[in-house]
């Protein structure tokens, strides 16, 4: 009943993506064989490694390819796969852990998250607010209602004295305040149960300023630190500041995967009944589709290996979502039960932090700490509303239930507490009881295309099967020749 998606992505991934390249130029020394900049050894173009049949490699099984044990293969299909998974991996939170490139297993598909992708784990505070800077009159500002009425003693010297705020320092003059009867110290009133120190620091004189030039550099700090944030796949903080600079990189776009194309479809269902009497209404159903994608790529001067990679997810239910009227929230005050919580055009316009903190219970009912915090959202995130409706026969109130078979026409992948952690952005708990074999595979993917590459590689001409044509014929030639006197 709910979407079952396929997501294929074509990309390219240069060889100077492979992070053992820190250029091109190295790529095109180790190409050579010919050492990098401080002269040390060779570095390899190619990674290789012994092949070992008893070692699990399911990019190898999943691409098709063969070898025997002891041969010495390299390991540029794996290295390309997980690249392009790093990639895709730290453009989607960067508290994701990121694969080894050598890593043989295959990676976990990302959701598709259209319900919830407003909601991340944590936000950027100052990049909402903008911080102003204030400009102090006086670096000192004194304290009133502490002083001194003669002075028993004259001050001496003192070191090493820690501070309020952690920092030490030396006291060229001091007296210690406990025993000098002639420090003072004014109080609010003259009532012992009542009185409390009566100091404050004096701004009249000595005020804070907002200059008209800070509140502009908020601004324009906070409009650049959005354009920051389009670069956090790229891992060299130098190359980001070159590229605020407004300088342009042309070899970075080399130094990762290039999406080449995308496209995305949903599975076409068909039911088949059992012919058998016995089970006339028992039925299975069987999904298929098709995607047709051209690509194109630039002239890479460096090489690199494009690789095609499918997702196929089921459409997210989150079923247990909190509605946000059924769950309209108590309004704080004497009246817990006016219009307070729905959104109001006035209040929010002028909210100078249009976020809100989401609770658990708003992605699951059944959250065993309903009032925890699963992230953050825009304000009014919760009338926005795309959460599914499942009831009747197929209404699961508690996650931890056990199987019911009425829904296995639904393919939901349920976690119990969820978090916005890693199981909310990759298929880590996929199961696959919907299907009538769940020990093998549910899917088949059969891929056919055509590359037309342009280059300067040399093919032999066609080959004929020997005849000895030429050594006939060559017998019927007189190759003397005439030798001069």
């Amino acid at each position: 009943m709910n979407a079952v998606y396929v997501s294929v992505k074509a990309y390219l991934v240069p060889w100077s993506a492979f992070n053992r390249f820190d250029s091109v130029d190295a790529v095109n020394r180790a190409y050579e064989g010919v050492a990098q900049y401080n002269g040390g050894p060779v570095q390899p173009f190619v990674q290789r490694e012994v092949f070992n049949a008893a070692t699990s490699d399911d990019i190898k099984v999943y691409l098709g390819l063969h070898a025997k044990t002891g041969d010495s293969v390299t390991t540029a299909y794996h290295e390309a796969y997980n690249e392009i998974w790093n990639f895709r991996a730290k453009n989607r939170s960067p508290d994701l852990a990121l694969r080894a490139l050598t890593d043989k297993s295959l990676a976990p598909a990302f959701w598709r998250h259209e319900q919830f992708k407003h909601i991340v784990p944590d936000f950027d505070q100052a990049l909402i607010d903008g911080n102003v800077a204030l400009n102090v009159v006086n670096g000192q500002l004194p304290i009133k209602g502490i002083g001194v009425n003669g002075l028993a003693n004259a001050p001496t010297a003192l070191a090493g004295v820690k501070e309020s705020d952690g920092t030490t320092r030396n006291y060229a003059f001091h007296r210690p305040i406990g025993t000098d009867a002639s420090f003072k110290v004014e109080m609010t009133t003259g009532v012992v149960g009542t009185a409390i120190p009566k100091i404050f620091a004096e701004l009249a004189s000595n005020g804070i300023t907002v200059s008209l030039a800070n509140i502009e550099m908020a601004k324009k700090t906070q409009a650049f630190a959005e354009l920051r944030t389009h670069y956090n796949e790229i891992e060299d903080a130098y190359l980001i500041n070159m590229l605020m600079d407004g300088l342009t990189i042309p070899e970075q776009a080399l130094r990762q995967p290039m999406l080449l194309g995308e496209q995305t479809t949903i599975f076409g269902m068909s039911k088949r009944y059992a012919s058998d009497a016995a089970n006339l209404t028992e039925s299975v159903v069987n999904g298929a589709t098709a995607i047709d994608m051209a690509i194109q790529t630039p002239r890479v001067p460096v090489g690199g290996v494009i690789m095609v990679v499918a997702e196929i997810t089921p459409e997210q239910l989150f079923e247990r979502q909190a509605d946000p009227l059924y769950h309209y929230p108590v309004v704080a005050g004497a009246n817990p039960d006016t219009g307070g919580a729905f959104p109001h055009y006035l209040r929010d316009t002028l909210d100078p932090e249009k976020v809100e903190a989401v609770p658990n219970r708003y992605v699951d009912t059944a959250h065993a700490t309903p009032n925890g915090t699963f992230g953050y959202a825009p304000l009014n995130f919760r009338w926005n509303v795309m959460q599914p409706r499942i009831g009747g026969k197929f209404y699961k109130p508690d996650p931890a239930a056990p199987f019911d078979e009425d829904r296995q026409r639904l393919w939901a992948v349920e976690t119990i507490n969820p978090t916005l952690g890693t199981d909310f952005y990759l298929c880590t708990n996929m199961n696959t009881s919907v299907f009538v074999v769940t020990n093998q595979d549910p899917f088949e993917v059969v891929s056919q295309g055509d590359f037309l590459i342009e280059g300067n590689t040399v093919f032999g001409p066609p080959l004929l099967e020997a005849t000895n044509d030429y050594a006939a014929v060559l017998a019927k030639i007189d190759q003397t020749r005439i030798v001069q006197s």
